[in-house]
């Protein structure tokens, strides 16, 4: 491990890069975007005897290089990090490009050239607007909730944002993105690239539906119907999956999806050109369309 000639490693200890990630709200001190780099204010690395969170920030590419150049002062900077313990303190990241072929991975099932991939009361975790032109991105839109209800990631034409007030913590490693909620349960975690998603972990609510994905399950439902699906594949469909919320007085509070009873099981199912693959009525009804 590299070390500075005080014989300090290169490498910030955990609770200490939680501490900087916290008062930075997550993102960029001075603009809230991601990615970042852990940046030493006053005392640089190389003469740094301990890694002081008082003394480090995050910094985007562009305004890291606006202080190394002397055009952004430490004064600025320190300024902006106390502006950054706001309540309304958001970060954000901009996806620059996405394929025709974008796809998304939930949990292992597929979704794959839908303009919808789960909607919740007419309203779309993730949506899909594709132009004629291939030279042109596809552009993403969507909500992720929790499990409280609470919006975790706001998704607008690509531009994926977050309030940092509403979360535990925030990680971006490599293009691994997690999103922790007070008290240090998982809120959300997926991997992101030009050519997909791919959902390691969800657990989205709105009234008394719940949209869970975890290892290779995607399991969706309300008061009166579950369906649990394993390795399925949506293509070229309105919408993968709907959903209806029979009643807004409901909270999931303490419950584990594990344990709410399951009326379908789909393995290994392939949905495709239909105008919904699944929906979940609201009531007890369930359509299924197989391909």
């Amino acid at each position: 491990m590299a070390r500075n000639k005080h014989g300090l490693a290169r490498k910030i200890p955990k609770d200490v890069e939680l501490k900087i990630r916290t008062a930075c709200g997550f993102g960029c001190v001075i603009c809230g975007a991601i990615p970042y780099e852990y940046d030493h204010l006053e005392t640089e690395f190389h003469e740094a005897t301990v890694h002081d969170p008082e003394d480090i920030v995050l910094l985007c590419d562009t305004h890291h290089k606006m202080k190394g150049s002397k055009i952004l002062s430490v004064d600025a900077i320190k300024l902006a990090r106390k502006s950054r313990a706001g309540e309304n303190s958001e970060f954000r990241f901009k996806l620059p490009a996405t394929s025709h072929d974008f796809e998304v991975n939930w949990a292992g099932n597929i979704i794959s050239a839908s303009d919808n991939s789960v909607l919740v009361d007419d309203v779309s975790i993730l949506s899909f607007v594709r132009t004629d032109n291939e030279m042109e991105p596809i552009l993403i839109s969507g909500q992720f909730r929790d499990r409280y209800g609470q919006v975790v990631c706001d998704i607008s034409d690509n531009a994926f944002t977050s309030c940092a007030a509403s979360l535990g913590d925030f990680k971006l490693v490599a293009n691994r993105f997690s999103y922790s909620l007070p008290g240090g349960l998982m809120g959300l975690a997926f991997g992101l690239s030009d050519h997909g998603i791919n959902i390691e972990y969800a657990y989205h609510v709105k009234n008394d539906v719940h949209v869970f994905a975890k290892g290779d399950l995607l399991q969706v439902g309300n008061l009166s119907q579950t369906s649990q699906f394993h390795r399925s594949k949506f293509f070229r469909m309105q919408h993968a999956i709907i959903i209806e919320s029979c009643t807004d007085k409901f909270t999931y509070d303490g419950v584990d999806p594990a344990t709410l009873r399951v009326s379908g099981r789909m393995e290994g199912s392939t949905f495709e050109g239909r105008y919904a693959g699944i929906h979940i009525e609201r009531g007890s009804r369930t359509r299924i369309s197989l391909g």
